[in-house]
């Protein structure tokens, strides 16, 4: 099984970045808390992944046109094969001063199943301050952040790796999704998780090509 890899895409193809730039009007993605003031304090855990913040995001079309041709594309042919995906990707934003999704977790303890696949793409510059941090075997505990720079992405095997936010120290938002397949050749009902979106309801598992199963 995977365990973590850092790949890059093509942001000139893929500009989810810039798309959500111009649904929402911030010019620069990391001062994203300068536009839109957090609602409340910080829930602890999973925090609030159904904010008005968050509405603003789910509801670019432009970026979900994006996602399904990047899941065709990009995604299956990292994987090898056609894939199964959630139908939309999961928004977190991390502002400064807060943790995002805190909670340390091995996603296996929500019922994610072992044979899904999680990508995680941030959509502005980060540095540890504001990354996510993934232990690097299953029981290790030596969390480390990943800087990575636009146009780059985690993919890991987040059901069994344990992982979570430390609080963001610095000035600067970090804005991503994430979303998880299951390779074609690995999927069947039973494997389907009862996991939820942040704003959507249960996930419904897409296939990635027109002739896949039903």
């Amino acid at each position: 099984m995977l365990n973590k890899l850092i790949v890059s895409y093509d942001t000139e193809r893929f500009d989810f970045a810039g798309a959500v730039r111009a649904a929402t009007g911030v010019p620069d993605l990391a001062e994203w808390h300068r536009f839109h003031t957090p609602e409340g304090e910080e829930q602890p855990g999973f925090g609030n992944q159904a904010s008005e913040m968050h509405h603003k995001l789910y509801a670019i079309e432009t970026v979900s046109a994006l996602y399904g041709e990047f899941v065709r594309t990009h995604v299956t042919e990292l994987v090898g094969e056609s894939v199964r995906y959630q139908h939309i990707p999961n928004w977190r934003i991390q502002l400064p001063g807060r943790h995002g999704v805190g909670s340390y977790h091995r996603d296996r303890s929500g019922g994610h199943n072992p044979c899904e696949i999680t990508f995680w793409v941030p959509l502005t510059d980060i540095t540890a301050a504001n990354s996510l941090w993934v232990e690097s075997s299953e029981g290790a505990e030596d969390f480390r952040g990943h800087p990575m720079r636009y146009g780059h992405m985690l993919v890991f095997d987040s059901a069994n790796l344990m992982h979570g936010n430390q609080r963001n120290v610095s000035e600067r938002t970090r804005l991503s999704f994430d979303f998880r397949v299951i390779p074609e050749s690995l999927y069947h009902d039973g494997v389907a998780t009862p996991h939820h979106t942040g704003i959507d309801g249960p996930i419904r598992w897409r296939p990635s090509h027109p002739d896949g199963a039903a």
